[in-house]
């Protein structure tokens, strides 16, 4: 089952809030008990009591998981950035070491399909299943989409 854009930024959303809440919570209670841990830690006369530590512990917690949801949150934005700086680098680099054509297919600078003789699709792409179309097409070739 695939997920519209709608439910896609309604989870983006919500991890970014939880995430953010967690994260300044968790500073603000680790902080708390790190300060009185640290407070009865200097007193000789240190009472055995680990309330403190287990505060200060549980929100060091809640900061790591509140920055593994802004993590999550962000993931796809993450994801486009790195593709758009690496693929022009991995694309010369696959025309460098290749003939041309590219290795498995990436940096493929050469059309396969003006090289053999045989007219290729030059129209847009399909937006539900990605099959390049010809020009004037109304509908997708390979899933029936309509192209408007």
């Amino acid at each position: 089952m695939t997920r519209s854009p709608y439910d896609t930024r309604r989870s983006r959303t919500v991890l970014l809030v939880v995430g953010s809440l967690l994260l300044v919570g968790g500073a603000v209670i680790a902080y708390l008990g790190g300060r009185d841990f640290f407070a009865a830690a200097n007193m000789e006369s240190m009472d055995p009591q680990f309330g403190s530590f287990f505060t200060m512990a549980g929100g060091a917690f809640m900061v790591i998981f509140g920055i593994g949801m802004l993590n999550a949150g962000t993931l796809g934005a993450q994801s486009r950035y790195v593709a758009g700086e690496t693929m022009p680098t991995v694309k010369k680099s696959a025309e460098y070491l290749s003939d041309g054509r590219g290795i498995m297919g990436v940096g493929r600078t050469v059309d396969d399909g003006a090289a053999a003789g045989t007219q290729r699709a030059s129209g847009p792409f399909c937006r539900a299943c990605g099959t390049r179309n010809d020009e004037d097409a109304r509908f997708c070739d390979g899933c029936g989409a309509s192209m408007a």
